[in-house]
């Protein structure tokens, strides 16, 4: 089956500039470490009639990498079987975005808005082990779909704001993941009507299981998109997921204030707009919308589950007051008290 058959009709269109033949595999940069989206979508195009003799677990399992270009170019012929997947694929395209592949020692991708490349994890010492791992290639698989939906965020204008109060910044960027996580496993979700359900088990197996089951019981029963933000507000009741966030955020911040105090937080406050840009579809409309406010205002899904976390956030709070006290707002009044007693009692006098 070629990836681009769809019930839908694409038409796209490449860009000129890229005509001139792939005696470098579609290699646009000098240093040969980013590879131009434009480019690895048009060898997908290119070798997807490769495929259509294998079977999916063969693809998932038995196509060699001799390079980081090729797992790009397996892992995207892949996501772009699903509709989700390919639309987001094809929007970045046009915004001239390149992907490249490193060792990053937390795992997370790395993006660059004013170069726009996305350096993915590779998880492995090299390609080559990439190659020979299943349980590898179906994380590559998993942090490309995150990876594509943290491009997709980042052409909406939504990034990490430091202008933000510091609990705003903790629960936006929880928004943030929650949202990567819920698109790819929307992207592997529709991969199993195609024939691929071991990156789907993957998911049930993995950090996020508890939303993978989840969500597979919303998106039975309706159609897309509805059951997203049921499956988001599952996310934001996970502690684990919760508290792995916050700690990255955290450390964040931390590293920021070892540079100047000021690049710690600000004093803007999160609004509901925000929100629903973040939860944009390619189709247009926002999931979030019937829950956007809920989600701003509400103090519900601001604990903080980590006793850890929460030291870690007074410490960073606590070195900051010794120089900008009275900036520090809180849009969460019980955070505030835990971190700054005095500040309330002297309020509330």
């Amino acid at each position: 089956m070629h990836i681009f058959d769809d019930q839908q009709i694409y038409d796209f269109q490449f860009d000129d500039r890229y005509d001139s033949g792939f005696e470098n595999e579609g290699d646009l940069f000098e240093d040969g470490d980013a590879y131009a989206l434009e480019d690895l979508l048009r060898l997908v195009k290119q070798r997807q009639n490769e495929q259509d003799d294998q079977t999916p677990e063969q693809i998932l399992s038995s196509t060699a990498f001799q390079c980081d270009e090729d797992a790009l170019i397996w892992g995207l012929s892949i996501l772009c079987k699903s509709s989700l997947g390919r639309a987001i694929a094809f929007d970045a395209r046009f915004e001239d975005w390149s992907l490249e592949v490193d060792d990053i020692e937390d795992g997370h991708a790395i993006i660059d808005p004013q170069l726009r490349i996305l350096i993915l994890p590779r998880g492995t010492p090299s390609v080559v082990a990439l190659s020979k791992s299943y349980h590898d290639r179906l994380q590559f698989l998993t942090n490309l779909a995150r990876g594509l939906r943290m491009v997709w965020q980042d052409m909406n204008g939504v990034r990490t704001r430091i202008d933000l109060t510091a609990d705003d910044q903790i629960f936006f960027e929880r928004l943030r993941r929650a949202d990567m996580d819920i698109m790819a496993l929307r992207m592997i979700w529709d991969l199993r009507n195609e024939g691929y359900s071991t990156p789907w088990r993957n998911m049930i197996a993995g950090d996020i299981g508890d939303v993978a089951v989840a969500a597979n019981h919303f998106w039975e029963q309706e159609e897309f998109p509805a059951g997203l933000a049921q499956t988001f507000l599952t996310w934001m009741g996970c502690d684990h997921l919760l508290a792995a966030c916050d700690n990255r955020t955290l450390d964040d911040m931390d590293s920021r204030l070892q540079r100047s105090v000021n690049d710690v937080c600000g004093i803007a406050m999160l609004m509901g707009d925000d929100i629903l840009n973040l939860a944009r579809l390619p189709e247009g409309g926002s999931y979030l919308a019937p829950l956007a406010r809920t989600l701003c205002y509400s103090t519900e899904f601001r604990h903080i589950p980590d006793p850890v976390n929460e030291a870690h956030l007074r410490q960073i709070l606590e070195e900051c007051s010794e120089i900008m006290a009275p900036s520090l707002v809180f849009r969460d009044s019980e955070l505030e008290r835990k971190i700054f007693p005095e500040r309330i009692i002297d309020t509330l006098a």
